[in-house]
C-alpha cells in the first residue's frame, strides 16, 4: 500500500442516519479519491461526516429526520505515525494495530453525543487532537489547520528549510534559560537565602548527632538485645556452674565417683579399660564446659543505665528517620544533598558573579541567533507570498493577494522573537485580511492547496479533505487545479469533491454520490465506480445529461491522459 507505516489514512467509513444518509459503507484507498455528483446530491455530508470523525462539532440537526441516534464509524490506518503516537501517550491510548484505529462517533437527541477512540470512551477535546494528526478537512464549515495563526510560523519555517536556525535558536534559548533561572535562585531575597542555610545547618546537625553508618541501626538492636537479657543470661550461667562443678550433688562430683567405680572394675576386668578412659575424658570436658560458663558470668554484667541510653538513641534515630526519610539509606543520601546544597549557598555571591557573565554571553548568543533566524524568517516570507500568489493565479486567482505578516512576540520564546499570521485577498482593491475572516470557503480551499503544494509538512502524511476547491473556474485553470491535487496526493490520501472532469480524470478512487427516493423519502447513496462507469460520469460531467459517443470518446481520452501523468 502506498500508505506506509508513517501515512496514516482513511480505510473504512460508515455512515447511519446522518442527515440524508441512511446508511453507507465506503472503503477508501491511498492516493487522490475523487467525489462526484449532481448538484445538491449530497457530496458535501460525505466531507462533514469525515470533519466529525475527527473532532469536528456535532449538533442533533445533523440527525436523520425520524431517527433518535446518527453513528458514524471511521477506520484509519496509522501505521507508526510519531505524531499520533505522541498524541496518543499524552491520553492513555494506545497501543493500536497499525491498521485498524477505529474512531466512533454517536449523535444523540436524548443521550447527548459520544466519542469512542478503539471502543474506548473519549472526550472531544482528546478526539480533535487525535483528529488533527489524521486528516485536515477544508469544507465549507470547517475549522481547518490552515485557520489557526499558531501554525503558521511553523508552516514558514518548513517553507524556508529552516529547521535547523530554528533548532539553533532553540538550544540557544534553553541554555539561557536554564542559566537565568539559576541565577534568580541564588538572587532570592538574601533574608530567604539565610533562613534557608540556618535550616540546612539545623538539619545536617541533626543528622550528624545520630554518627550514622551502614548498618549501624541493626548493630545496635542486637546489642539492645544482649543487654535486655543479660540479667537472666548472668542468672542461667551461675546455675549451670553450680549444677556442673561446685555442689555437693555437681555433676563433675557425681561424675568422679562414678570414674574410680569403673577404674576399679577396670582393675578387675581389663575389658573395662575404655570404659574407664572415656569416664575420664568426659570429665575433663565438663570440666571445660563449666570453667567457661564461670567466666562467661564473670563477665556479665547487667546494666539498665546502659540499656535505658540505648533505647533512647535508637529511638531518637527512629524518630529523625521518620522526620526525613523511609530508610537510613535515604537519610544518608539526603544528608549529602543538604550539604552540597548548603556549600551552594554559601558561595553563592562567587557563584552569582560567575553566572552573571554567563548569561550575558549566552543572551547575547540567543540574540543573535534569534535575528539571523528572523532575518531568513522574512526572506522566505517574501518567497513564500510570491509563489503562493503564482500558485493562485494557476487556479484563476490571479488577482489575490497573499502576505505573511510578521509581529514582535510579547517575551524572547524557543521559536525566536517573531509571530506571524497569513493574511489573504481574493479581490483587487481590498487589503489582505487574517484567513479566519475570509468567507468563501472555496477560496479558502485554493488558498490551502496552494500552500499544501509549496509546503512539505513536517509529518507529510495527514488526509486532506478539499471541498469547493473548484468553485469558480474551468478550462485551463482545471488543469492547473487537477495537476496540483496529483501532486499533493503523491505519497499520502487526498479527498476532493469537485464538478470538473478534469479533477475528477486524476482520480485513483472514484466516487458517484447521488439522491433516490426509497418508500417516499429521500436518501443518499454512495458508491466506488468501475472504469466504464467513471467514463460515463466523466462524459456526463463533460456534456450534462444528453451522453453521446462523442463525449464518451473525450471523457476516455481525458481519462487515459490523466492517469497517464
Amino acid at each position: 500500500m502506498l500508505a506506509g507505516p508513517d501515512f496514516p489514512m482513511l480505510t473504512y467509513l460508515k455512515i447511519e442516519n446522518f442527515a440524508l444518509i441512511e446508511r453507507l459503507e465506503l472503503e477508501f484507498g491511498p492516493g487522490l479519491n475523487l467525489i462526484t455528483g449532481e448538484t445538491g446530491s449530497g457530496k458535501s455530508i460525505l466531507v462533514d461526516a469525515v470533519e466529525l470523525l475527527v473532532g469536528g462539532r456535532a449538533s442533533q440537526e445533523m440527525i436523520r429526520q425520524g431517527a433518535d441516534t446518527a453513528r458514524l464509524e471511521g477506520v484509519f490506518q496509522v501505521g507508526d505515525s510519531v505524531p499520533l503516537r505522541e498524541a496518543a501517550a499524552r491520553h492513555g491510548l494506545g497501543p493500536w494495530d497499525p491498521d485498524q484505529l477505529i474512531i466512533r462517533r454517536e449523535i444523540s437527541r436524548t443521550s447527548g453525543n459520544r466519542v469512542f477512540i478503539n471502543d474506548r470512551l473519549c472526550t472531544l477535546a482528546v478526539l480533535s487532537e487525535i483528529g488533527s494528526v489524521l486528516a485536515d478537512v477544508h469544507g465549507q464549515h470547517s475549522q481547518q489547520l490552515l485557520l489557526q495563526p499558531s501554525l503558521h510560523l511553523e508552516l514558514l519555517d518548513r517553507f524556508g528549510d529552516l529547521e535547523g536556525k530554528r533548532g539553533t535558536v532553540a538550544e540557544a534559548f534553553h541554555r539561557w534559560r536554564q542559566v537565568r533561572d539559576r541565577l534568580d535562585g541564588i538572587r532570592r531575597s538574601e533574608r530567604e537565602r539565610l533562613q534557608r542555610i540556618d535550616l540546612l545547618q539545623f538539619q545536617c546537625r541533626e543528622v550528624d548527632e545520630l554518627r550514622l553508618s551502614p548498618g549501624l541501626v541493626e548493630s545496635l538492636e542486637e546489642e539492645r538485645r544482649l543487654l535486655a537479657s543479660a540479667e537472666r543470661r548472668l542468672e542461667a550461667a551461675q546455675a549451670a556452674w553450680s549444677e556442673l562443678y561446685e555442689s555437693d550433688t555437681a555433676a563433675v562430683v557425681i561424675l568422679e565417683r562414678v570414674r574410680r567405680l569403673v577404674e576399679e572394675l577396670a582393675g578387675l576386668d581389663p575389658r573395662c579399660r575404655q570404659d574407664a578412659e572415656a569416664l575420664e575424658n568426659l570429665k575433663y570436658q565438663i570440666e571445660e564446659v563449666a570453667f567457661h560458663l564461670r567466666e562467661y558470668a564473670a563477665g556479665l554484667e547487667y546494666d539498665p543505665t546502659q540499656l535505658e541510653l540505648l533505647e533512647e538513641r535508637l529511638d531518637r534515630i527512629e524518630r529523625i528517620r521518620r522526620k526525613y526519610a523511609d530508610s537510613i539509606e535515604e537519610l544518608l543520601s539526603l544528608r549529602a544533598a543538604w550539604e552540597t546544597e548548603l556549600s551552594r549557598l554559601v558561595h553563592s555571591e562567587e557563584e552569582a558573579a560567575e553566572l552573571e557573565e554567563q548569561v550575558g554571553d549566552l543572551e547575547k548568543a540567543y540574540f543573535d541567533a534569534a535575528r539571523a533566524l528572523s532575518s531568513a524568517r522574512r526572506e522566505a516570507a517574501r518567497r513564500l507570498s510570491e509563489l503562493v500568489e503564482e500558485q493562485l493565479g494557476d487556479l484563476a486567482m490571479a488577482k489575490a493577494r497573499f502576505q505573511v505578516s510578521f509581529s514582535e512576540a510579547p517575551e524572547p520564546t524557543e521559536r525566536g522573537l517573531d509571530e506571524v499570521e497569513f493574511r489573504f485577498s481574493a479581490n483587487p482593491g481590498e487589503e489582505p485580511r487574517p484567513l479566519v475572516r475570509i468567507a468563501s470557503g472555496g477560496e479558502l480551499s485554493r488558498l490551502a492547496l496552494a500552500v499544501k503544494v509549496l509546503i512539505r509538512e513536517g509529518d507529510g502524511s495527514r488526509t486532506l479533505v478539499f471541498d469547493e476547491v473548484d468553485a469558480g473556474i474551468g478550462g485551463r485553470t482545471a488543469s492547473a487545479l487537477a495537476e496540483k491535487l496529483a501532486r499533493v496526493a503523491a505519497g499520502r490520501q487526498v479527498f476532493c469533491v469537485t464538478h470538473l472532469p478534469q479533477i475528477a480524470a486524476y482520480a485513483r478512487e472514484h466516487f458517484h454520490v447521488g439522491k433516490e427516493i426509497r418508500e417516499g423519502r429521500t436518501v443518499i447513496q454512495a458508491r466506488r465506480l468501475s472504469l466504464d462507469e467513471r467514463i460515463e460520469e466523466l462524459a456526463r460531467l463533460l456534456a450534462g445529461e444528453r451522453l453521446s459517443e462523442t463525449s464518451r470518446r473525450q471523457a476516455r481520452e481525458l481519462l487515459e491522459a490523466a492517469q497517464a501523468v
